[in-house]
């Protein structure tokens, strides 16, 4: 008799077959790993824990993406949805990061790609865009909690708000997202670009428009640039002022340096 499979190689199946249900595990295989019950053959058992574990990622991409599944119903966004677990199986325990190659997967397979492209197709990605930067923001490091921050290049003047992300959407999409989140009706945004700045004070996301030239700013003090690069060309009244505006909205800490001392002449 063969040894029995010991308990990595057993993992390993049930992973792979729950992950790969269509390829990994052909018909009849079951029965050498699983038994059967008095009412379900060893297949039959796996195809409900098959199942069970794909309804259960399903309803989490949901609940990351109540927007989409407001604007596309939900017959079609489970469709995008099982499309996208297909292509990329879930390769980590926490249900929060299920999505993050949502948007890229739905811009790689746009539904126009053969004909001409549809305004429409653009805001389903920037939404995607948008609500997975919603729940980074939520879910990871803040301005309340002390000792995490993160630093610019320039870390004596500006410190960058771990919390904060910036996107550029093809349309006002924060304002369907705000009106799924309170369960309002909201129609299909109008293509516009928008700069989005999204960020979270006191455990409550915030999404602010910004102008193009401020976005372009805080975007360059994102990065690491300093304030004199990140500000270029920007008109230094307006330059200050949206170091005040990002610093009261908790983007960015701005660290005065004290003036050095001249010598005193006795």
């Amino acid at each position: 008799m063969a040894d029995a499979p010991g308990l990595a190689a057993l993992q390993h199946w049930m992973q792979t077959a729950l992950l790969s249900p269509g390829t990994a595990v052909p018909d009849g295989t079951a029965g050498q790993v699983l038994t059967a019950s008095a009412q379900l053959g060893a297949d039959h058992r796996l195809a409900l824990y098959q199942h069970g574990y794909r309804m259960r990622l399903l309803e989490s991409m949901r609940s990351l993406h109540p927007a989409l599944v407001r604007l596309l119903g939900q017959d079609l966004f489970d469709r995008f949805a099982q499309e996208y677990l297909d292509a990329r199986p879930s390769r980590t325990y926490l249900l929060s990061r299920l999505d993050e190659h949502f948007a890229e997967h739905l811009q790689r397979n746009r539904p126009d790609a053969q004909g001409k492209r549809e305004p429409w197709v653009d805001i389903l990605i920037d939404l995607a865009r948008l609500e997975r930067l919603y729940t980074e923001v939520l879910d990871g490091p803040g301005t309340e909690e002390a000792g995490h921050t993160a630093h610019s290049r320039d870390a004596a003047e500006v410190t960058v708000a771990p919390c904060l992300r910036l996107l550029r959407t093809s349309a006002p999409v924060h304002h369907y997202l705000t009106a799924a989140l309170h369960g309002e009706h909201a129609g299909l945004p109008q293509p516009r670009p928008t700069w989005l700045a999204i960020s979270r004070r006191d455990y409550v996301v915030v999404i602010r428009e910004l102008a193009p030239d401020a976005y372009t700013a805080l975007h360059a003090l994102s990065t690491g640039a300093s304030v004199r690069r990140a500000m270029g060309t920007a008109d230094p009244l307006s330059g200050r002022a949206w170091l005040r505006e990002w610093a009261a909205a908790g983007y960015i800490t701005v660290n005065v340096q004290p003036p050095a001392e001249e010598g005193i002449v006795r």
